[in-house]
C-alpha cells in the first residue's frame, strides 16, 4: 500500500511535531511544508522536503491526499476554507476555529465538498482515554458524582513575546484548557452549563492567567477545573504523561474522577474504594489498585487515524462537529467569566 501523501502548513512548534510524527510513520509521507516565517525554509531542509511561503501555491502544485494545519488559530478557518475547495483532506489543530461561528462556516464547506477532517483533540487517543471510558462504562465506580480538573505550569516569560499571546484567545482558556473540556466531554457526556471567573493579576496582559470553572453535565455530574499558565505545579496533562518531550513529566495525576461506588485518578489510573465495595463507608479502609504502566503515543496514533481517515477506512474520531462543541463550551468559559453568570453553551448546525 502506498504511503498517504502529507504537507504541512504551519511549521511551527506543533507543526514540527507532526513533521517528525510523519518521518517516523510508514503510513504517510511528508512531502512539503507552507510558511512565510523566514525560520521555516530551515525547516524544509530539516525534512528534506520543499518550503512553500504560499500555501495554496502547495496545494496546486504537490498531488497531496492531506494536510496537517498547524498555523495561528486565526487562520484556521481561511485556511480549512481553502483546503477544503480543493478537495484534500486535513488535520486541522485545536481550536477549529477561533470562534464558533467562523467554525460553521468551516464545517458547512467540509460537507459541501465531501473532503474528510478531524480537529486535533489528540489526548482522545492515549490508551488512559479508552480505559477510563470503560470504567465508567462498566459501572465499577458507580454514578459519577464530580470531577476535579487542574492544569497549571508556569511558562516562561519568552513565550509572551509574540503578541497574539498576550491579548484575547491568546491564554490558557482557548489554548490549553480547551483540551481538557474535550477529554470531559467525551469521558462524562455533554455539557449543560458553565460558570467561571478569571483573572489577569499574575501577568497583567489582556489576556487572562488564571481561571477556575465548575461545569455541569447533561447527565447531573459536576465538576471543577482549575487552569492557570503562571503557576509551577506538577499538575497537568503534560507533565503527567510526559507526552510532550520539551515538557519534564512528574508522574502526578491532574484529574480525579469521583463515583458513587469508588473514584479513580487519571491518567494513571489508580482506582480508590473500600473493601466492602457495596457498603464501606468513610469509617472503613480505602484501598488502592494501581493501574499498569503504559507507551503514550496519542499524537502518532492519531497521525494513523488520519492516514486511515484519507483511505476511507475509518470515520472521524474528533469530527468537525465535535470539535465545535468542544469550542462552543470553550467559549462558554469566556462569557460566564465576563457576564458573572452560568452559561449554557451555544452550538447548533
Amino acid at each position: 500500500m502506498e504511503p498517504v501523501r502529507l504537507a504541512i502548513i504551519g511549521a511551527g512548534q506543533i507543526g514540527t511535531r507532526h513533521g517528525e510524527l510523519m518521518r517516523d510513520e510508514t503510513n504517510c509521507q511528508l512531502v512539503s511544508i507552507a510558511d512565510p516565517s523566514p525560520t521555516a525554509e530551515q525547516r524544509g531542509r530539516d525534512f528534506d522536503v520543499p518550503c512553500y511561503t504560499d500555501f495554496e501555491e502547495m496545494l496546486r502544485e504537490q498531488n497531496l491526499d492531506g494536510v496537517v494545519i498547524a498555523t495561528p488559530n486565526q487562520l484556521h478557518v481561511p485556511v480549512g476554507l481553502v483546503c477544503a475547495n480543493h478537495g484534500v483532506h486535513f488535520l486541522m489543530e485545536k481550536p477549529v476555529a477561533d470562534s464558533v461561528a467562523d467554525g460553521k462556516r468551516l464545517v458547512e464547506a467540509v460537507r459541501r465538498s465531501g473532503v474528510q477532517m478531524i480537529v486535533g483533540h489528540h489526548r482522545r487517543f492515549d490508551p488512559a482515554a479508552k480505559k477510563a471510558r470503560e470504567l465508567l462504562d462498566s459501572g465499577d465506580i458507580g454514578d459519577l458524582q464530580a470531577v476535579s480538573a487542574t492544569w497549571a505550569v508556569r511558562k516562561h516569560d519568552t513565550y509572551y513575546q509574540a503578541e497574539w499571546r498576550r491579548i484575547e484567545g491568546g491564554g490558557p482558556v482557548l489554548l490549553n484548557l480547551i483540551h481538557d473540556i474535550d477529554m470531559l466531554r467525551h469521558l462524562c457526556g455533554e455539557i449543560a452549563t458553565v460558570y467561571a471567573d478569571m483573572s489577569t493579576a499574575a501577568r497583567g496582559h489582556e489576556v487572562e492567567d488564571t481561571a477556575a470553572i465548575i461545569v455541569r453535565f447533561k447527565s447531573g455530574t459536576l465538576a471543577t477545573i482549575t487552569v492557570s499558565d503562571a503557576t509551577p505545579s506538577p499538575w497537568g496533562w503534560e507533565m503527567a504523561t510526559g507526552e510532550n518531550p520539551l515538557i519534564p513529566a512528574s508522574g502526578e495525576n491532574c484529574y480525579q474522577f469521583m463515583g458513587t461506588k469508588a473514584s479513580f485518578g487519571f491518567p494513571h489510573i489508580q482506582l480508590w474504594r473500600h473493601a466492602d465495595k457495596d457498603n464501606g463507608s468513610w469509617h472503613h479502609s480505602i484501598e488502592v489498585e494501581h493501574g499498569q504502566s503504559v507507551e503514550r503515543q496519542a499524537m502518532a496514533e492519531q497521525l494513523k487515524h488520519f492516514c486511515d481517515l484519507i483511505r476511507g477506512e475509518q470515520p472521524p474520531c474528533v469530527s468537525g462537529e465535535d470539535g465545535l462543541a468542544t469550542l462552543a463550551a470553550t467559549e462558554a468559559v469566556k462569557r460566564s467569566a465576563k457576564t458573572g453568570v452560568p452559561v449554557m453553551p451555544e452550538f447548533t448546525l
